[in-house]
């Protein structure tokens, strides 16, 4: 869901869902992203990540990473899990928009959302995140 263009308030806010903050990791992700090696990059929030990125849901990702998974049952295999575990993670992580599923027949192919991954900066330049303006999609 994009917003519509906003700047950054001066304010400091510390919310996971400030105007500042998310314009932070939309400016972090855009400069990472004109350069092509990152390719399609997803910043999360610091609070997002600690929700999200457990053990066991970042081996998933390292995994879609490396590996060309056919179906949510040969990843779980491959990582020695119960399918019905990994298949909640990947839920998790669908809803996080960190992997995304490929329906083929009654097959659900996992499959990252996104070539680069990151949790937002801690501290950052002060010219990013102090672009007049650019849309803005709303983390989960």
């Amino acid at each position: 869901m994009s917003n519509t263009y906003a700047s950054a308030p001066s304010n400091h806010s510390h919310k996971e869902s400030s105007t500042e903050r998310t314009l932070l990791r939309t400016s972090v992700a855009r400069h990472l992203a004109a350069d092509d090696d990152f390719g399609s990059v997803k910043v999360i929030s610091h609070e997002l990540a600690d929700r999200v990125f457990t053990p066991k849901r970042r081996e998933i990702l390292q995994t879609l990473n490396h590996q060309d998974v056919s179906s949510q049952r040969e990843l779980a295999r491959i990582l020695d899990r119960d399918p019905g575990a990994v298949q909640r993670d990947i839920a998790e992580l669908i809803n996080a928009d960190l992997v995304d599923v490929v329906e083929n027949g009654r097959s659900k192919k996992p499959v990252l959302a996104h070539d680069t991954i990151i949790a937002e900066p801690l501290v950052a330049p002060s010219a990013i995140g102090t672009e007049a303006s650019y849309t803005v999609k709303n983390e989960p």
